[in-house]
């Protein structure tokens, strides 16, 4: 769960992208899933990251790590408490419909997938 004392960061639109936390004497920008982005020195730089990492990272595919092997994934739903993925299905009709739940932060289970060289199969 994304802690009562990060501040979320809003977008113009008011989506929230991310959040700022306290570190040291400036701040942290955190995306989503509770991952630092960078470190800023002030408030303004460290807004300026989260609006510039925006939301487009989570159309990306993602590796998530269960059972000892790796699945790729691509989110279906984030919260403050929790992270929904599916399956990569490569958007086949009737593909495997497995979701799993994650909380956030994921403990470091979803990792950004490479780009895909081949077709799976």
């Amino acid at each position: 769960m994304i802690p009562a004392s990060w501040m979320p960061h809003r977008r113009a639109d008011g989506e929230v992208v991310g959040y700022l936390r306290e570190a040291g004497d400036g701040f942290q920008p955190m995306d989503l899933l509770g991952r630092p982005l960078a470190e800023a020195d002030d408030w303004s730089d460290a807004e300026a990251l989260l609006d510039e990492h925006s939301l487009a990272w989570l159309m990306d595919a993602f590796l998530l790590t269960v059972d000892g092997g790796e699945v790729r994934v691509r989110v279906t739903e984030i919260t403050p408490e929790r992270v929904r993925v599916k399956r990569d299905d490569l958007g086949a009709v009737g593909g495997d419909a497995r979701f799993w739940e994650l909380p956030v932060p994921d403990g470091g289970r979803l990792q950004p997938a490479p780009p895909l060289t081949e077709w799976p199969g």
